[in-house]
């Protein structure tokens, strides 16, 4: 997992993180309120001052490497080893993303129109395509893909489970980034982010569950 963590993708989007940050502190004046949260209607709903508002996606990536730090020393070395292509693209994934929103929020400081629901629906779109791409290259373990009681001690099950999981989530990144180009409404991009995520993991868990159940 530290090997994921001090990657040279994850360093390199790190060094953008805080090359935007900076670049926020700079150009946007002090006094300025920015919005660090929008509603399922595309507005924002909640405002902070410049320093705090700047300081939230940081700190996201802050807490989230710390956490996984911590799970990297506590889990058993096998489960991480099984789940290694995963996190390898779940860190970049999610830095990726805090950079995505800081870039957004700076923008937004410097007067350009807010589209903050369509940036965060075109950065989870790519997420879904690059998670739906590694999940079949996971070994059943505890920490990632789909993890159901009935696939844990079934090697070829996990995979079929995690094979068609990870195509629809390949499928579903691949519609949500056509609607982020073609959708204007946002409420209508929310649901499209809500299904893109939800239903292959519906589908997946369903599907194992009949092969694991059948006659």
């Amino acid at each position: 997992m530290n090997q994921a963590l001090f990657s040279r993708t994850n360093s390199v989007l790190l060094a953008a993180l805080a090359a935007v940050t900076f670049a926020g502190y700079a150009l946007i004046p002090a006094d300025m309120s920015l919005p660090i949260h929008w509603g399922p209607n595309g507005e924002p709903d909640t405002f902070w001052p410049r320093n705090a508002a700047l300081l939230m996606a940081p700190a996201m990536v802050m807490v989230l490497s710390l956490l996984f730090t911590l799970v990297g020393r506590r889990v058993d070395q096998s489960q991480i080893a099984s789940s290694k292509h995963a996190f390898a693209t779940v860190i970049p994934a999610m830095t990726g993303l805090a950079l995505a929103i800081q870039s957004a929020i700076v923008l937004i400081g410097l007067g350009y129109p807010d589209q903050m629901v369509r940036v965060i629906t075109i950065a989870i779109a790519v997420m879904l395509i690059l998670l739906g791409n590694v999940m079949p290259k996971t070994q059943p373990n505890t920490l990632s893909g789909v993890r159901l009681p009935w696939i844990m001690n079934d090697p070829a099950l996990w995979r079929a489970t995690q094979r068609l999981t990870g195509l629809l989530f390949v499928a579903g990144g691949t519609l949500l980034l056509l609607c982020a180009v073609l959708v204007k409404e946002p409420v209508w991009l929310f649901i499209a982010l809500l299904a893109a995520v939800l239903t292959p993991i519906a589908i997946g868990s369903l599907y194992s569950y009949r092969l694991a159940h059948r006659s």
